[in-house]
This record gives structure tokens, C-alpha cells and sequence, in this order.
């Protein structure tokens, strides 16, 4: 679409995130004259790449050599005494996100993008202010507007909690040292993950989680495998609990837990709040010109157009799923449409990973979703442990499931909790985005030896016909 001539721009993107910067992008290889706002100098590339998803998954790969090395004798590999270096673990963090911040600034400027760091403010439904560092504002006008200023850590009112000690994600990837004792509070996917970190760097962990399993939103019986491996790796849980307290005795922290009708006293030296996250859409400016908001996030349609059609939102504003990947998706139909190619977003195969060892990555419903809407629901299961690659490796915790519906085979969701599911799932994500059938599954040749055999014996399972699954 050709710029229109009373607009200074086509597209201002509010936010650089996975969203943000990706949409840019987008719009910019459509032809598009392009501006992306970013409030913090150091903000490129947003939470993920700063706060979340980059830096989390940093620190678990030191982790995961760490363990390694522990480990390294049942494989017959001798080492010497093993520790580790808090401070060179989190200086080499901090390398590879700003590696990659300033490949996010690199991008946007090779497409053509101008950058601007500032506070931005929705006036119009074509016009954008954004206040500058330096005292000053800038108004811009533009023919379309994408929202992507992304999400933030939600705490819990519970008394006590609030100041020293009381940690978000932010204060757990910029710490300066290990605590001995930490209560996680949220067994999703950020709590477990900050969980596995610092227990692997020797801290205390107790996770209270309100529902009756981790991972709440996940398949139960993925979510159950999942605990009894973290459980053996030193981590408590206190299930169907939640956190009434927080007190203060010096140094100590001291959270009362309430749950199976009694109430316990956890001592700890930093709480961890992992209770989830919820839209930044205040002080925008967006209701006052229509834009509908809700405690959920921005509303939006197929397209992630807003009820002002010159303005679209997309990321975690939009309370939709708050994946980084996701994200980039909507940013990338938001700016299609923004530049007059019709485009509409697809939430059926959305991969779910959670980077804990083992490792769960979901796409799909979980048995229970498929039977709450009204599927005649088959299941199929593999186990991790008879796989040959998985005992090559030392790793054999976890299993593969495959839900579907019996009357075609088609595929409604797998589940893996194991070693490499967040790469192994991408197959359930390609077979579910084209409708696949378990049949169709079952006959595609699966290399050996590897871990996505179990996938094929999952499938295979669906009809009873695991072939390294024993019959009791």
C-alpha cells in the first residue's frame, strides 16, 4: 500500500518486543514508512528478550551444564569437585541479551525503521505524542497504529508482600547472589522455571501453587510426570495452598501457608512471585478515543483490529495468550493488515513450552478440554524410558500424549513432558495446523535412534499398537 500523503507515517508501533519490533519489521518489507516506540533506551526487543524469555533461558542452560557435570560419573565421565561462579553465570547472561538487543536495533534500522525512545500516547486515531527524554514531545501522525506495549508481573494482595526479599522475575534474572531459602509463589511456567534454576544452584525451594497440580493449564497427566521429577530434584511443592502472609524477622522471611485445612510457617530469605501477568494498557490514552479495554487487555478481532479500525494491538495487551512467539505472529497479521493485505490470526496450534528439567511443551487441548467439547476422545502414551536415545543420554523421565477424536483420527492435542519437548512438539504443531490423523502419524518413517520415536509410538498407542510398549 502506497503511503498516504497526509500522514507523516504509515505505521507507529508502540513497544520493541516480540510483537513490536517483529510488526515493524513487517510492515516495513511491506512498503510501509514505519516508526517503532520504545519507552526504555535499554528496552529493545521488550520483556522477553530483557526480562524473560532470553535472559530465564540463559541462566537454565548453566544449569543444565552444571547438572551435567554432576552427573558426568554414571556416565563414566570423571570430573573433579564441582561449583560454580554466580557472577560469570549472570555477566554471561547479560552478554547474549545485550548481543541480542542490539540485533533487534540493527534489524529495525536495516528495514528502514526509525527508532524513538519515549513515553508514546495514543491522541487520535491517527496521531501518536511522544513525550522525549529530554523534556520534549514529538507528535506523529500516521495513517495506522499497532499497540504492542507488552505486559507486567501481577502481585498477589497478600499482606507482607512488598519490599526487601519480595522478588518479581526481574529481580530473579539481576540478582547478585544465591539465596539459601526461597518459597516460589505459582507453579506456571515462570515459577517452575526460577524454581529449577536456583535449586540447581543449590537454594531451597518450596512452591504453593492455589490449584491441585503444577501447571494448571497443562494436560494432567504431563503435569503430574512433571512433578514427580522436580520433586526428586530437591523441589517441595504445597498444593492446593496459597499464601496468607508474609512477616518479616529480620533477615527471615517468614510465609504463612495456608492449605488441607491447616496452616504452616515457611522461613525463607527471598519469595518469588510467579502468580502470572496482566496487560499494561493504562495511561495510553485508547478508551478515551474508543479503544475498548477491559481487565483482560485490549479487545481485539481476527484481524487484531480494536473497535477504532485504525488501530490494532497485539501481544500481551491483548490478554490473548502471553507467549513471546504469539506475540510475533500478531505482529506480523497486525502489520499486514495495517498495510492493506487482509490477514487473520489462527490460535489452533499454539506451541507451549515451559523450560524446566525435564522440559513440557503442549499444542492443542488436553484431554480434558477435548472431552469438555464434546469429542469422542482416544488417547495414546509413550513413555520416555524404553527409548533407546533417551537411555544413550541419561535422560528417560517423562512421557508423550497424543489426544484425538475417534472417529476420524484427527488429532486434537500432544503433550510431552521430556528432554528437547519444546523442539520436539514443533511435529504436533505442523500436524494439528494441517489437520492431521493419527493414522497419518503412525505411518511416517521416524528416524533411529531418536526421542521422536516416541511420538510415532504415541500415535501408535492410540490404537493399542505401541510396539516397545509392554502388555500387562
Amino acid at each position: 500500500m502506497a503511503q498516504s500523503a497526509s500522514f507523516d507515517v504509515d505505521v507507529v508501533v508502540i513497544g520493541s518486543g516480540p510483537g513490536g519490533y517483529v510488526a515493524s519489521i513487517r510492515a516495513a518489507q511491506l512498503g510501509g514508512k514505519v516508526v517503532c516506540v520504545e519507552k526504555d533506551a535499554k528496552g529493545w526487543g521488550g520483556v522477553c528478550l530483557n526480562w524473560g524469555c532470553i535472559p530465564t533461558k540463559t541462566l537454565l542452560a548453566s544449569v543444565e551444564r552444571l547438572e551435567a557435570v554432576r552427573e558426568a560419573s554414571k556416565m563414566g565421565v570423571i570430573v573433579g569437585d564441582v561449583s560454580f561462579d554466580f557472577r560469570k553465570i549472570m555477566e554471561r547472561k547479560d552478554k547474549v541479551v545485550s548481543t541480542l538487543r542490539g540485533g533487534v536495533e540493527a534489524l529495525l534500522k536495516s528495514n528502514g525503521v526509525r527508532k524513538i525512545v519515549g513515553a508514546a500516547r495514543v491522541t487520535g486515531p491517527n496521531s501518536v505524542s511522544v513525550a522525549l527524554p529530554d523534556g520534549t514531545a514529538e507528535t506523529i501522525s500516521t495513517r495506522t497504529i499497532i499497540v504492542a506495549t507488552g505486559g507486567e508481573p501481577v502481585i498477589p494482595p497478600v499482606p507482607g508482600l512488598s519490599g526487601p526479599g519480595i522478588w518479581t522475575s526481574n529481580e530473579a534474572l539481576y540478582a547478585t547472589a544465591v539465596p539459601q531459602r526461597m518459597v516460589v509463589l505459582g507453579a506456571g511456567a515462570v515459577g517452575l522455571e526460577f524454581a529449577y534454576i536456583y535449586t540447581g544452584l543449590g537454594c531451597k525451594c518450596t512452591v504453593v501453587e492455589m490449584m491441585p497440580e503444577i501447571l494448571p493449564l497443562s494436560d494432567a497427566d504431563v503435569a503430574a510426570e512433571l512433578r514427580k521429577s522436580m520433586t526428586r530434584q530437591g523441589i517441595k511443592f504445597n498444593l492446593d495452598s496459597k499464601v496468607a502472609a508474609v512477616e518479616r524477622d529480620g533477615e527471615t522471611l517468614k510465609v504463612t501457608v495456608e492449605g488441607g485445612g491447616k496452616s504452616t510457617v515457611v522461613e525463607c530469605d527471598v519469595v518469588l512471585v510467579g502468580a502470572g501477568r496482566r496487560p499494561v494498557a493504562g495511561g495510553l490514552g485508547l478508551e478515551e478515543i474508543g479503544v475498548a479495554v477491559t481487565r483482560s487487555g485490549v479487545t481485539v478481532d481476527e484481524r487484531l483490529q480494536t473497535a477504532v479500525p485504525s488501530i490494532y494491538a497485539i501481544g500481551d495487551v491483548t490478554g490473548k495468550f502471553l507467549l513471546a512467539h504469539v506475540a510475533s505472529h500478531q505482529g506480523i497479521v497486525a502489520a499486514e493488515n495495517a498495510m492493506g493485505h487482509p490477514a487473520k490470526i489462527d490460535y489452533k496450534a499454539i506451541p507451549s513450552p515451559v523450560f524446566t528439567e525435564p522440559e513440557v511443551a503442549s499444542v492443542g487441548l488436553t484431554e480434558k478440554q477435548a472431552r469438555e467439547a464434546g469429542h469422542d476422545v482416544v488417547v495414546g502414551k509413550f513413555p520416555f524410558r524404553p527409548l533407546g536415545k533417551a537411555m544413550a543420554m541419561g535422560q528417560q523421565d517423562g512421557l508423550t500424549k497424543i489426544v484425538s477424536e475417534r472417529k476420524y483420527g484427527e488429532i486434537l492435542g500432544v503433550h510431552i513432558v521430556g528432554p528437547h519437548a519444546s523442539d520436539l512438539i514443533h511435529e504436533a504443531v505442523t500436524a494439528i495446523h494441517l489437520e492431521a490423523t493419527v493414522k497419518e502419524l503412525q505411518t511416517m518413517i521416524h528416524a533411529h535412534p531418536t526421542l521422536a520415536e516416541g511420538i510415532m509410538e504415541a500415535s501408535l498407542d492410540v490404537d493399542g499398537a505401541a510396539i516397545h510398549k509392554m502388555r500387562s
